[in-house]
């Protein structure tokens, strides 16, 4: 297959959206519509390619930060990026695609490129050819983040004890009339709870601000939804989550200290998982669990999450040296 190579211009947004609503690989992430809502903060990259008939067949999201253009992030603004198509840039197909970037990228004087593989739980069908591609180009497996997800069309692998210990925890929880509650109106406490979390236990903030989360829901309404443990008016548990084709996904969790003393966040994960379940996802997705770039992992966080039937998934970074 001949292929050709085109910079993304605003002009091909509605093209590109389309073509990547249709990727068995592609998340509401890799949407124009996703990828803009914070375009100043970077500078655009992203590559679109064609067969020799014209036709779109891959995408590839791409930025670089203001402050570093030489090195091409795929992509910084959201949690991975890659090769995105639509099947048909298989085995050799996607070594040449990604040949291709690697020599347009360099030519325009880049130095390095980042390249943030989607995990395959991910995947509406298995399409890990870029992978081996990257590696038979030498690429350097840089970073590796571990998650923690569920398969939600397999049963359970928690022993009985475990199952009987989480039964225990949400009764607790419903002895304190402990309500499960969804709604944007609830983003305000939840965030203000959430900051205050994050500065004392790890001196850090959410990734995204109040105004950006907030807006982000307004634009993907049946992707991201704010869910909340309350009793009474105070929330004390909650998440966001985002949701995409195959899998439900936590992008923040908080508990409060009267939350963590009733078993607030077990009885909040156990509705979300049952809700995931019920609306036909695969995969039930806790985030990762990793500081100083995945060096160094958070256990006890981890376990956490695996105390629900989950297990271990990464998220693998690969750089490309451009000599």
């Amino acid at each position: 297959m001949n292929i050709n190579l085109e910079s993304y211009t605003a002009d091909k947004k509605l093209l590109w959206d389309d073509f990547v609503a249709k990727c068995p690989m592609a998340t509401f992430l890799h949407s124009r519509k996703f990828l803009s809502y914070h375009k100043d903060k970077f500078q655009e990259q992203s590559l679109l390619f064609f067969d020799d008939k014209n036709r779109l067949v891959g995408v590839f999201p791409a930025a670089s930060r203001l402050s570093q253009n030489e090195i091409i992030i795929s992509h910084p603004g959201s949690t991975f990026g890659g090769i995105v198509h639509n099947g048909k840039l298989v085995g050799a197909e996607i070594t040449n695609v990604l040949q291709l970037i690697i020599d347009f990228y360099r030519n325009q004087g880049a130095k390095e490129i980042l390249y943030k593989a989607v995990p395959y739980v991910y995947h509406q069908a298995p399409y890990s050819d870029d992978l081996y591609s990257l590696f038979s180009l030498n690429a350097i497996l840089c970073r590796r983040d571990l998650s923690c997800a569920i398969n939600l069309l397999q049963p359970t692998f928690l022993t009985c004890k475990d199952q009987s210990k989480l039964r225990n925890c949400i009764r607790k929880a419903e002895k304190n009339e402990l309500a499960i509650k969804e709604g944007v109106e609830y983003l305000p406490q939840l965030w203000e709870i959430l900051a205050i979390n994050l500065k004392e236990k790890y001196d850090t903030n959410p990734v995204h601000s109040f105004e950006e989360i907030k807006h982000l829901m307004i634009l993907f309404p049946d992707n991201i939804k704010a869910v909340v443990a309350v009793i009474g008016n105070n929330i004390v548990a909650g998440t966001i989550l985002f949701s995409h084709k195959t899998v439900c996904h936590t992008q923040y969790l908080v508990v409060t200290d009267v939350g963590m003393k009733i078993f607030a966040l077990d009885a909040l994960i156990q509705h979300c998982i049952v809700q995931a379940k019920e609306n036909g996802y695969s995969y039930f997705d806790f985030g990762i669990n990793n500081e100083q770039e995945g060096k160094i992992l958070n256990h006890t966080l981890y376990l956490s999450k695996v105390k629900h039937g989950g297990g271990g998934v990464v998220h693998d970074f690969y750089k490309i040296i451009l000599k």
